[in-house]
C-alpha cells in the first residue's frame, strides 16, 4: 500500500507541475509581480502611520495567521475503481495514508510561513509580540494544521466523523485566544495534539470507502477549477447549468434573439469557463485598483484587463463548430459573427461599469478619475468596434470560410 500511495503521489506532482507551468505563464508572473508590489508598497506606507499597540492587533494577527489552515485539504488519491479493487485493505490504509499526510502538509507549511514572514513586522513591531513567541506561533500553527489533517485522516472510518466546519471553528478560536499571550498557544496545541493522539481508538474498524472517495473527487474538483481559470484541464468535466440571478441580462422575448445570440448570451452566462474568466479579470483589476491608489495606474491596468478579457473570450466564436446538431440544423452562420460581437460587448460594457463603480469607491473622488472612467469606456468602445470583429471574422472565415 505504500508503494501504491508513492506511485499515485508520484503520477499526482507530474500532472500537477504540468498545470502549474501554463497557469504561471508570462502574463500571471507579470500581474503577481505588479500585485505584490503595490501590496508591499501600500504595507510599507502603512506600517508608518497606524498606531502602536491597539487592543484588536494581537487577535488580528491570530486571524490572519488562520487563513492559511483553511487550504490543503487531506490529499488520498483515491479512485472509483478503488472500492471494487483495495477493499479488502481496510487494515492497510493506515500505511496508505502516512504518505498522503506529509503530502497534504507541502501547500499549508508553505503559505503558514510566507504568510508569516509577510506579516512578521507588523506582528514584532505594531502587535508588541516577541519575536520568539512570534515564531512558536508560526511553529504552532504548522501543528495545528497537522491535527486537522490527523482529524480529516480518521473521519474517513466509519466510527469517527466530525463535520470540518467544527475544526475551523475550533481552530480560530484556538488562535485569536492563543495570541494574546506567549505561552497559551503553545499549551492549546499541544493539549490538541495529545486529544488527537489518544482520542483516536487503536482499531480502526472498517474505511468508508464511499465516503473517502467522494471526499477525493471533491477535492481534486476543486484543483481542477483552479486550475481551469488559466488553461484547460481535460481532467475536469465542465458543468454547465442555468443561474437564476443572471436572467435578468438575457431578453424578456425570444423574438428579440435568433439562434446565434441565444446560444452565445447563455453560453456567457452559463458556462463557467467564460463566466469564470470574466469575474476574474474584472475582480483583478478592482484589486489591482485598490492597491495602487493612482488613477493612471488604475487607468492603463484596467485597459490591459479589458483587451486580455476580449482575447481570451474569443474561443468562443468556435465553441458550437464540433456540436453535430449546430451544424445539422438550419442555423444562419453569416452573421453570426456579429451576433458573438454583440453578446461580448455587453459582457465588455458590464465589466467597464462594475471597473468605474469600484473605482468611486475605492479611489480618491476628483475630476480626474471621472475623467479615467471616460477613457476606459472609449477604450472599450474602440475594442468592440476595431480589434474584436476583425478577430471573430477571421476565426469565422478559418472554420466556416464565412466573410
Amino acid at each position: 500500500m505504500r508503494e501504491l500511495a508513492n506511485r499515485r503521489l508520484s503520477e499526482n506532482l507530474k500532472q500537477s507541475v504540468k498545470y502549474l507551468t501554463l497557469v504561471f505563464n508570462d502574463f500571471f508572473i507579470l500581474a503577481l509581480i505588479f500585485l505584490f508590489g503595490a501590496l508591499m508598497f501600500w504595507y510599507a506606507q502603512a506600517m508608518r502611520v497606524i498606531p502602536n499597540n491597539l487592543w484588536f492587533y494581537k487577535p488580528l494577527v491570530g486571524f490572519i495567521m488562520w487563513l492559511p489552515l483553511l487550504a490543503g485539504r487531506l490529499v488520498t488519491l483515491l479512485k472509483e475503481a478503488d472500492m471494487q479493487f483495495l477493499f479488502t485493505q481496510d487494515e492497510q490504509m493506515g500505511e496508505y495514508l502516512k504518505p498522503m499526510i506529509r503530502y497534504s502538509m507541502v501547500l499549508p507549511t508553505i503559505l503558514i510561513v510566507l504568510l508569516g514572514g509577510i506579516l512578521f513586522p507588523f506582528a514584532t513591531v505594531k502587535a508588541g509580540i516577541p519575536v520568539w513567541s512570534y515564531v512558536i506561533l508560526i511553529i504552532s500553527t504548522v501543528l495545528l494544521k497537522l491535527c486537522m489533517l490527523l482529524i480529516e485522516k480518521e473521519s474517513l472510518y466509519f466510527y469517527y466523523n466530525y463535520p470540518q466546519w467544527i475544526l475551523l471553528v475550533v481552530t480560530l478560536a484556538a488562535l485569536l485566544i492563543g495570541s494574546l499571550g506567549s505561552f497559551i498557544y503553545p499549551i492549546e496545541v499541544v493539549v490538541l495534539m495529545v486529544i488527537t493522539h489518544f482520542g483516536t481508538k487503536k482499531e480502526k474498524g472498517v474505511f468508508n470507502w464511499r465516503y473517502a472517495i467522494k471526499t477525493e473527487q471533491a477535492r481534486k474538483d476543486r484543483v481542477y477549477s483552479i486550475f481551469s481559470m488559466f488553461t484547460d484541464v481535460a481532467e475536469k468535466q465542465v458543468t454547465i447549468k442555468r443561474r437564476r440571478y443572471l436572467d435578468f441580462l438575457l431578453p424578456k422575448s425570444l423574438a428579440k434573439e435568433n439562434p446565434n445570440l441565444f446560444l452565445y448570451r447563455r453560453s456567457l452566462l452559463r458556462n463557467p469557463e467564460y463566466l469564470n474568466l470574466l469575474v476574474r479579470m474584472t475582480v483583478f483589476a478592482i484589486l489591482v485598483s485598490w492597491l495602487v491608489q493612482d488613477w493612471r495606474w488604475a487607468l492603463g491596468l484596467s485597459c490591459l484587463v479589458i483587451f486580455l478579457t476580449v482575447y481570451q473570450l474569443l474561443p468562443m466564436a468556435t465553441e458550437f463548430d464540433r456540436n453535430f446538431m449546430y451544424r445539422v440544423y438550419p442555423i444562419e452562420r453569416q452573421n453570426r459573427g456579429r451576433d458573438l460581437v454583440e453578446v461580448l460587448t455587453m459582457g465588455l460594457f458590464i465589466q467597464w461599469l462594475l471597473i468605474s463603480v469600484c473605482w468611486l469607491i475605492v479611489l480618491p473622488i476628483n475630476v480626474n478619475l471621472f475623467e479615467a472612467m471616460a477613457i476606459l469606456l472609449g477604450f472599450t468602445m474602440i475594442v468592440t468596434a476595431t480589434y474584436l470583429p476583425g478577430r471573430v471574422k477571421k476565426m469565422n472565415q478559418k472554420n466556416f470560410g464565412i466573410r
